[in-house]
């Protein structure tokens, strides 16, 4: 992998830890109590933020080592679905154990950006808020795999992958690399 795009993940990586960090208090809140209107639209959109992250990774890796993204009407899904298998050689992004939380994450994306907010109900995304620690957890683990994979001989990929372990993906982005999403 090369290193501008380890250094796109790490950033990414730290965008999201970055959003369960900030919206703890929330997140706090709800394992004691149902949350009202405005907070259940938070949440949405907490959850939104959250996927976006992790398939703005997916869109990284998946572009390396595919060469383009999915396009078309289902291009999320099969995005999500590309990340579960072998590309080139390589191991998949992600094991079959994540495939429900992710798939769940996924769907609830496209209900978030397809609603009413005072439609958002909290039975909805209950499992998919108190999951979130753990299943960050595990995602960020999977990347951390996948990238750790034999990288060639290019020891500036090697390096930034193991400077990814090293930071436990908190690392700051480098000024002047381009972070945008392919």
């Amino acid at each position: 992998m090369k290193p501008e795009t380890l250094m796109k993940i790490e950033f990414e990586i730290s965008q999201i830890d970055s959003l369960l960090d900030e919206n703890a208090a929330l997140l706090k809140l709800v394992h004691d109590k149902k949350p009202d209107m405005i907070e259940a639209a938070a949440l949405g959109l907490f959850l939104h933020s959250f996927y976006n992250g992790v398939e703005n990774i997916m869109k990284f890796a998946v572009k390396e080592e595919c060469g383009k993204l999915p396009s078309g009407v289902k291009w999320h899904k099969e995005l999500l679905d590309a990340c579960f298998e072998k590309h080139g050689g390589q191991k998949a992004m992600f094991s079959e154990k994540l495939k429900m939380a992710l798939d769940d994450y996924l769907s609830f994306r496209h209900f978030i950006r397809n609603t009413y907010s005072f439609k958002i109900r909290w039975e909805r995304m209950e499992h998919l808020v108190l999951g979130i620690g753990t299943n960050w957890r595990d995602i960020k683990a999977e990347i951390g795999n996948f990238i750790r994979q034999p990288i060639g001989k290019d020891t500036d990929s090697a390096k930034a992958a193991f400077r990814l372990a090293e930071l436990g993906a908190r690392g700051g982005f480098p000024v002047g690399v381009d972070c945008t999403v392919p």
